[in-house]
């Protein structure tokens, strides 16, 4: 499908351009070809070529970007770096250059320049050289100030921590107390390395003790067959708790069953008992086990997390009045939510109260959610999408286009710098007031960049824009391969909305690509099926070629799952065997409850998402094939 660049959608918004603004144009049209001319000089380390060809571009949009490219390369450049942090104080390549030329001036030791252009920083290698300069000019309780969160952080930092460490642990400001706080807060974040490193500071009954504690974290287990750890009242209490802790992750009934015969024989505090009391409760409803709604029930001070779980439990032995009795045990706020207003009806529908259980399915069936379309499937209503169009006045448009923040999005992407203009976008928009923010979605909308405006919108918090919100992008090979794979493309435009809001570039942490956020080796795999090549992993940033492969992948788990959209979607966010082992034993569940249980949050949230966005989008299609009972079919046993 062709989509006209962003670049020259921003161009066209204010209209047909003028005799001087197609001189304008003509005029960027020559900078971007000495630019790029500049960029290879500058890749080919021809640097006479290009500062000469930089020197004429000063007052293109991009020379910025082009000069930061050139200085992180020539951090010795003392004085034009300088300069550039005068002269382009507020662009976003400021900050990126100032923090790699703060940290040649550590290697150099360069302490007083250092200093000098310090801002603060979040990267503890500039921490670190930041302490070590504060300390040779004779400014020791700000360095030990650097020092103490680094060492407290439970993180194992850049090896030039080490010079800044070593001063501040000879110094009286350092005491054995920090070294066990360190020690703590390593086993905290499961740094076993860094643990076991700082063992080698302790002696005595304080080294066995840490052994003590490094064994119980690798091997909790050991906590019912061994004693060792009794030796120790005063810590005994927090011992035991932490390998019970770590044990629930493996044997939920194995560390339940030494707790509760063994945390009446130790001194353990309050705090720690009601944590670890709520660890095994809510671990037993993950499980779908039926002693979790008593074991939830007996809380003390419960927290949001454990009211909200006791609701599951009972909703997962679908004893109504056990429901209804949780949801009265939330506070006045969570009973305002949607989601559970929505069960709150359900129980009352289930007890026979049905004229009070309608009453609140018609107040949730007027709202564009999940919960509000269920219960407009309970009515047998036509869900409502209220749609409220934004109205942005075209001033408003033209001036967020003229700023120069925006002018260098636009450059990027007419240098076809996608990425580069994803990043310039978001640095742009931060510093926007909320007055702003829909003039911007509207920006991005019109020029044809969907998952900006999505993201944009959401930030200003406007959410009943539809047609903005929910575009109707790449629709030609969404609806080529849904007939292709017999799937509804209401169902995938559900899915890209979902899994990457239309960005075709996004990259998870995990490594899923594309819209529809195929695996590199799913990938693969489905490109060997098809027998296409395969060139690379960056295959996937094709969108023609992401969505055929997304769309296979799904079709394949919905045959794996009998055609349950529920839990092919569920299966497609947390993988297959998961979804198996969440089917219920011996009995079949509704569909709502089944979601609403799945013990994963961010797997509930992304199938009642992508539920929802597909219902969205077969009205934005004027289709009427996807039926709410269609999604919400009963759930069968495993």
């Amino acid at each position: 499908m062709h989509v006209i660049p962003c670049f020259l959608m921003l161009a066209a918004l204010t209209g047909v351009l003028s005799n001087s603004a197609r001189a304008d144009e003509i005029s960027l049209a020559t900078q971007r070809q000495q630019f790029l001319r500049a960029e290879q000089a500058l890749n080919q380390n021809r640097d006479a070529e290009y500062l000469a060809l930089a020197s004429s571009l000063k007052g293109y949009p991009l020379y910025p970007y082009l000069q930061y490219q050139w200085l992180k390369n020539h951090l010795d450049a003392d004085g034009d770096i300088k300069q550039f942090l005068a002269d382009y104080a507020t662009s976003r390549y400021a900050a990126g250059l100032r923090q790699r030329w703060l940290v040649q001036l550590g290697k150099k030791q360069q302490w007083q320049l250092l200093l000098n252009y310090y801002q603060g920083s979040d990267d503890p290698e500039l921490q670190c050289y930041a302490g070590l300069a504060q300390l040779q000019t004779g400014q020791t309780l700000e360095a030990f100030n650097q020092a103490r969160p680094l060492w407290l952080s439970g993180k194992s930092q850049p090896d030039n921590c080490d010079a800044l460490f070593d001063v501040y642990k000879a110094s009286p400001y350092f005491n054995k107390e920090l070294i066990n706080q360190r020690f703590q807060a390593a086993l905290k974040r499961d740094n076993q390395s860094l643990a076991s490193y700082l063992t080698r500071f302790f002696s005595g009954p304080e080294l066995n003790l840490a052994n003590t504690w490094l064994k119980l974290h690798r091997q909790p287990e050991s906590v019912a067959s061994e004693t060792g750890w009794r030796e120790y009242p005063e810590q005994a209490g927090e011992l035991f708790a932490h390998a019970i802790d770590r044990w629930l992750e493996t044997n939920v009934e194995a560390a339940m069953t030494t707790w509760d015969s063994l945390k009446s024989q130790i001194t353990i505090a309050p705090t720690t008992a009601a944590f670890i009391e709520k660890r095994i409760a809510i671990a037993l409803a993950l499980k779908h086990d039926s002693r979790a709604y008593e074991r939830l029930s007996r809380l003390e001070n419960s927290d949001e997390s454990a009211r909200e779980w006791r609701v599951r439990a009972a909703l997962n032995t679908q004893n109504w009045q056990d429901v209804a009795s949780a949801i009265t045990g939330l506070n006045d706020e969570e009973k305002t939510r949607e989601k559970w207003q929505y069960w709150q009806a359900r129980s009352l529908a289930e007890m026979g109260q049905s004229a009070a259980a309608n009453t609140l399915f018609q107040q949730l069936a007027k709202n564009r959610s999940f919960y509000g379309f269920l219960a407009a499937g309970r009515l047998r209503q036509a869900i409502e999408l209220v749609d409220r169009p934004l109205t942005v006045p075209s001033q408003d448009l033209e001036f967020l286009q003229n700023q120069p923040d925006f002018q260098v999005f636009s450059e990027l992407l007419a240098i076809d710098r996608k990425p580069e203009a994803k990043r310039q976008w978001w640095y742009a928009v931060a510093k926007l007031d909320s007055r702003q923010l829909p003039a911007a979605a509207k920006l991005a909308q019109q020029a044809n960049c969907p998952a900006l405006a999505i993201a944009t919108i959401a930030k200003a918090n406007q959410w009943d824009d539809v047609n903005l919100r929910f575009p109707l992008a790449y629709v030609q090979p969404i609806q080529s391969n849904a007939a292709a794979q017999q799937l509804d493309p209401a169902l995938i435009l559900g899915l890209i909305r979902q899994e990457s809001a239309f960005d075709e570039l996004a990259d998870s942490p995990a490594g899923a690509k594309g819209l529809m956020q195929v695996m590199p080796n799913t990938g693969r795999q489905i490109a060997a099926d098809f027998r296409d090549s395969w060139d690379s992993d960056y295959n996937l940033f094709k969108p023609e070629l992401n969505v055929k492969y997304g769309a296979f992948y799904f079709k394949k788990l919905l045959r794996q799952f009998n055609g349950h959209v529920a839990l092919a979607t569920a299966a497609y966010n947390a993988g297959a065997n998961k979804v198996k082992r969440w089917l219920p034993e011996n009995r079949t569940l509704p569909a709502d409850i089944w979601i609403e249980t799945i013990p994963y949050k961010e797997t509930r949230a992304y199938v009642a998402s992508v539920l929802m966005y597909s219902l969205i989008y077969q009205q934005r299609l004027q289709r009427d094939s996807l039926k709410i009972d269609d999604l919400l079919r009963e759930v069968m046993p495993g």
